[in-house]
């Protein structure tokens, strides 16, 4: 990460016959202004597979642009990337999966979700896919949703505080990507 400009920058290539890269990052604390990923996969067979938690505070803005591109044939690829926005903060999210013209039978997801918690954060997701040949499986999902006010209520109904209602649901919302986390205590990295 360039400390002075806010961006990290990565260019991942995995060049080895049936290489493998698969990495977990979590943003929380110190919140780059941009993140600007791409991961080539260049050897035959090789595999991808990119976890990104986002949880952005106060007037934190970010923009991640993540391309996830396919050169030779039979690679596989996933990125994941979820997001918590409280306050005011603003996130965007450029997805980009490219199939060159030789990787054929590759399979490529990209999947951005991002949960508002407060009516002021904001979310922008983009997803693009660029296929240059045929015989491959490839598709992209993107959401973007608040709290929902009727579970936090039913919760609270029952007797369960407001913010211990929230951190029910954002659990919920991070266990399939907790497991990976770079984090000693993983249940204290979205605190309320």
């Amino acid at each position: 990460m360039n400390q002075e400009s806010g961006i990290v920058e990565k260019e991942i290539v995995v060049s080895e016959e049936r290489g493998i890269f698969k990495e977990s990052f979590l943003f929380i604390d110190k919140l780059p202004k941009k993140i600007n990923w791409k991961i080539r996969l260049a050897g035959r067979g090789s595999k991808a597979e990119l976890v990104v938690v986002y949880v952005g505070r106060n007037k934190g803005e970010t923009e991640m642009d993540i391309a996830l591109v396919h050169e030779a044939e039979e690679t596989y690829g996933r990125v994941i990337i979820k997001a918590a926005l409280f306050d005011e903060a603003r996130l965007t999210v450029k997805g980009m999966l490219e199939i060159g013209l030789h990787a054929k039978n590759s399979d490529s997801y990209l999947l951005a979700r991002v949960l508002l918690v407060s009516p002021r954060a904001r979310a922008e997701i983009d997803p693009h896919l660029e296929i240059h040949t045929d015989a491959v499986k490839a598709s992209h999902g993107a959401s973007i949703g608040r709290l929902d006010e009727q579970q936090l209520f039913y919760m609270q109904s029952r007797g369960v505080r407001r913010q211990d209602a929230q951190y029910i649901i954002l659990s919920a919302f991070f266990r399939d990507v907790a497991m990976g986390l770079p984090v000693a205590n993983k249940q204290d990295f979205f605190q309320l």
